[in-house]
């Protein structure tokens, strides 16, 4: 995972490189940061005969509304709890976690590599329709973990800079701080980013199918190099992938299209038969 850009609040409120936290690990630099939480590469000490790394995602609440703020370190600690029952390679491990003062800490497997995101931008030119296919059917297949969970998990906020792939090609979901345990007729809050959320989303309705037009929009924008979140929303069907980029197969066009269907009775029904699709 790369370093973004900080705005000046984070970066007041950083940890410096060379700080140990519970005694066992060491700031070593910043990977990533955005909304209330930072993300650094840390050196776990324990492990004195190897150089063990480690991420650890951090959340400072600067909300100034009690009731904001309690919801945003549910919202953590939730993440905590949900990935510490996770099992998949697609999911990063996660290895401890803890309060010191206001600021909670998450410890989390380290991926070497860089988001989807920031991959499109170093790109010049389209992206190998092989390799998005092969990073499509990853997805898929960790959706499919996630769905069939008793209860499913929805991932609620799935796109290119929640994806990262490592030097080997192989892709992780990272960052499941709004994904949802699935109750069937549960309305909640719109969660997500615009763009790559469903219309149901809006309207505070999730269900597996709703991974799955954020997945069809992840895959338009990378085919496309066009990002949703500055189009008029759901304009997916304006805007024809192999118009855009030719070498798209009209078969792969059209799995990405039924996949941004408006209505979830139009797309797929599961991540393992968009999969499927995607193989033929």
């Amino acid at each position: 995972m790369e370093t973004q850009r900080l705005d000046p609040m984070q970066t007041s409120s950083l940890l410096r490189v060379g700080e140990v936290l519970q005694g066992r690990y060491r700031i070593e630099r910043v990977l990533g940061a955005g909304g209330m939480s930072t993300v650094y590469l840390a050196l776990d000490l324990r492990f004195s005969q190897v150089r063990r790394l480690c991420a650890i995602k951090e959340m400072i609440s600067h909300i100034p509304d009690p009731r904001m703020r309690a919801l945003a370190q549910q919202s953590f600690e939730r993440e905590a709890a949900l990935l510490a029952t996770l099992s998949h390679p697609a999911i990063p491990k996660i290895y401890d976690y803890f309060v010191e003062g206001e600021r909670s800490y998450l410890v989390m497997e380290y991926i070497p590599g860089q988001d989807l995101e920031m991959l499109l931008r170093r790109t010049e030119g389209m992206l190998s329709v092989e390799e998005v296919v092969n990073w499509a059917v990853q997805i898929c297949d960790v959706l499919h973990y996630l769905h069939s969970q008793q209860p499913p998990i929805i991932f609620r906020d799935l796109k290119p800079s929640n994806i990262m792939v490592d030097p080997y090609g192989r892709v992780f979901l990272v960052d499941f701080g709004i994904a949802k345990v699935f109750q069937a007729g549960q309305r909640g809050t719109m969660i997500g980013t615009e763009g790559y959320s469903p219309p149901e989303q809006y309207r505070g309705v999730v269900d597996p199918r709703t991974d799955l037009y954020a997945l069809g929009a992840t895959l338009h924008h990378l085919l496309t190099r066009q990002d949703p979140r500055l189009e008029p929303p759901f304009s997916f069907h304006e805007r024809p992938i192999r118009r855009i980029n030719p070498a798209v197969p009209e078969a792969l066009a059209q799995v990405v299209m039924r996949a941004l269907e408006y209505d979830p009775e139009r797309r797929f029904q599961s991540a393992l038969e968009m999969k499927q699709a995607l193989l033929a």
